[in-house]
């Protein structure tokens, strides 16, 4: 009877991984055609006829042919279950291990990271640096103050200069831990998408925070209403000095993140504390890739660059309306 709580420990961690390949939790995001194409162009030469690329294409498509051949074994396995008795229990454990391994070993090394998207980067930002193995630090995301959070991940680190001003970027992932009742932890997404931050030269002397108005962080106190109907349908103003936040939150700002939530669904979060400026966009993983072939590769590094492309583009609009703020 002993061995076949093994089975079903290890049936568990097979639909476990299952689920895990065939799901995905990011989120779909409208992008800008225009400048997806040309970064797909401007992917596929430096694709194309990369070598060391090749190789790891080749790598990855040998290890999942073996991950499809250890689940069909797995699969197998169970089905003949009675026929082959105890000596099935150690064939489904071992081929189970085999495959929990080679899942979650993954990639160390990815040219795509590590060499074409700095490189398209590099030549389309001046002096921006990239590094997908790291991220922001958690004390950093603190700083802001946007939500308390159990898990936290971060990584495609970018920093650089934008209208003159130093800031930083990178994708965050945060959760929140869950008990059910019957003991049982569960973790669920409290924000996935781009966080960044600009250290700006003059401060403003109060704080403005712009968040979605299903996330209710602060006093009603510091609640001030906008003359923008649509505006107040999607974020909530929070501040100690409702006179400034009026000046700054002009026509022009409003509309601006309004149209980018109605074109894009991506929710767009400031916060403004002095001279610091946190931007925080709901767009899901930054960079989803996956080998394939060539022109898909590119396809997808194309959509990715483009999304970094209009997260920096909206750094810029709310920077040059602080710079034309009259402290």
């Amino acid at each position: 009877m002993f061995p076949y709580i093994f089975i079903f420990i290890y049936l568990g961690i097979f639909i476990v991984i299952l689920v895990s390949i065939f799901t995905s939790k990011s989120k779909k995001v409208k992008i800008n055609v225009e400048e997806s194409e040309k970064y797909k162009n401007d992917a596929y030469k430096l694709i194309a006829n990369n070598e060391k690329l090749s190789e790891q294409r080749k790598k990855h498509n040998f290890l999942s042919a073996i991950k499809g051949a250890l689940l069909i074994a797995l699969f197998a396995s169970f089905c003949f279950l009675h026929t082959l008795g105890y000596f099935a229990v150690y064939i489904i454990i071992a081929f189970a291990i085999i495959l929990v391994i080679l899942i979650f070993k993954g990639e160390k090394d990815n040219v795509i990271f590590d060499e074409i998207i700095p490189s398209i980067l590099k030549d389309n930002y001046k002096d921006l640096k990239y590094d997908h193995k790291v991220g922001i630090s958690s004390s950093i995301y603190r700083e802001a103050r946007f939500e308390g959070y159990d898990r936290y991940h971060s990584d495609d680190y970018m920093e650089g200069k934008v209208c003159g001003y130093d800031f930083i970027m990178s994708e965050v992932h945060t959760e929140r831990r869950h008990t059910d009742k019957d003991g049982h932890t569960h973790y669920t997404t409290i924000f996935h998408g781009t966080f960044s931050k600009v250290t700006l030269d003059k401060s403003l002397d109060c704080f403005i925070n712009i968040c979605n108005n299903r996330i209710k962080l602060f006093s009603r106190d510091k609640y001030i209403t906008i003359d923008n109907e649509a505006f107040e349908k999607i974020y909530d103003v929070f501040t100690d000095d409702k006179i400034k936040a009026m000046r700054l939150l002009t026509p022009d700002v409003t509309s601006k993140m309004i149209d980018l939530y109605n074109e894009t669904g991506i929710y767009c979060e400031v916060k403004i504390h002095n001279n610091l400026l946190y931007i925080r966009l709901y767009t899901g993983a930054l960079f989803n890739f996956s080998f394939s072939n060539p022109e898909k590769e590119a396809i997808m590094v194309g959509k990715s660059l483009a999304v970094i492309d209009s997260v920096l583009k909206i750094m810029e609009n709310f920077i040059k309306e602080i710079e034309e703020f009259d402290v």
